[in-house]
């Protein structure tokens, strides 16, 4: 199985971003101090043979050491299928894009709207959706859980992108949820779309009493709100070639046993779910970097 959605980072944002999720959702099981080495292990002792690896700075200084942590992860994970980013407030924005691309060799850019403070038809994007359609690499976007994060990214605002530049490949994370139906929408409409289901498959449960920051559906026959994926089983089925699963672990919803235990009993056709767990993310990578994968093609 591929995790298409692992935040690795330096330790000192590594440690906020536990203690930050923990705040939260206090049950998770997972430690402020794990250290980059427990997480790799962990995910190979779950049966993960590759993973995607996002960061993305806080700040505009941040941008090219981040850049640079996961250049070097990826040449000591040889698992490990890194991302770039950048902050829309670096003056050499497209300087900074083209090195993580080019002299780093990262597959793509990832972008987190909500904690990095813009919209993403900001004009000072442009010139990177410029780029990035050129070079032929992916663009990722965090959207959904608004509720929790004070936030809108609107399914409009990805189209208008997608029409812009029709040859840029886009990630939707967390498929607008809980507007998946919005996510499929789009998926139907343009080819060069696909959709990251992290989050949606983890089996998340919060007591009826909770104040449903996450935007959970209530079960009457659980008494509680559940995150999952409640729109059409047929379309996952059709378009699971454009579908990736990932845990968002260690910042994940829930412990990492029950997020992958989620995934591999829901319901549906061994070979959708060989493409959500698997295929999918590693047709995805080729596109990109052909051959990466080697003999495990």
């Amino acid at each position: 199985m591929i995790d298409a959605h692992i935040h690795i980072f330096p330790t000192y944002r590594s440690k906020k971003a536990v203690e930050w999720i923990k705040r939260y959702i206090p049950e998770i099981n997972v430690s402020e101090t794990l250290a980059e080495e427990e997480i790799i292990e962990t995910l190979s002792s779950h049966g993960i043979s590759y993973f995607f690896n996002y960061v993305y700075p806080l700040k505009p200084e941040e941008s090219r050491s981040l850049n640079q942590f996961n250049y070097e992860l990826s040449k000591k994970a040889n698992n490990a299928i890194c991302f770039g980013s950048v902050h829309p407030g670096n003056a050499d924005r497209v300087e900074i894009v083209r090195e993580a691309l080019l002299e780093f060799g990262l597959v793509g850019i990832k972008f987190h709207p909500f904690v990095q403070r813009f919209k993403v038809l900001d004009e000072r994007m442009e010139e990177i959706y410029d780029l990035l359609e050129k070079l032929n690499r992916p663009v990722i976007f965090h959207t959904g859980f608004e509720r929790f994060y004070k936030m809108r990214l609107a399914p409009e605002e990805i189209e208008t992108i997608a029409q812009r530049h029709p040859g840029l490949v886009i990630v939707v994370v967390h498929m607008f949820y809980p507007r998946i139906d919005r996510a499929f929408e789009l998926v139907k409409k343009y080819e060069n779309i696909y959709l990251d289901a992290t989050n949606i498959f983890s089996c998340y449960g919060e007591p009826a009493s909770g104040e449903n920051l996450f935007e959970a559906t209530f079960l009457p026959e659980e008494n509680a709100y559940r995150i999952y994926f409640h729109h059409s089983v047929e379309e996952l089925e059709k378009y699971s070639h454009r579908v990736m699963f990932g845990s968002d672990y260690p910042v994940a919803m829930n412990d990492l046993d029950k997020i992958y235990a989620c995934m591999r009993s829901f319901d549906i056709s061994v070979t959708a779910k060989e493409n959500i767990m698997e295929k999918t993310a590693k047709n995805f990578v080729n596109r990109f970097k052909p051959g990466f994968f080697g003999s495990d093609a």
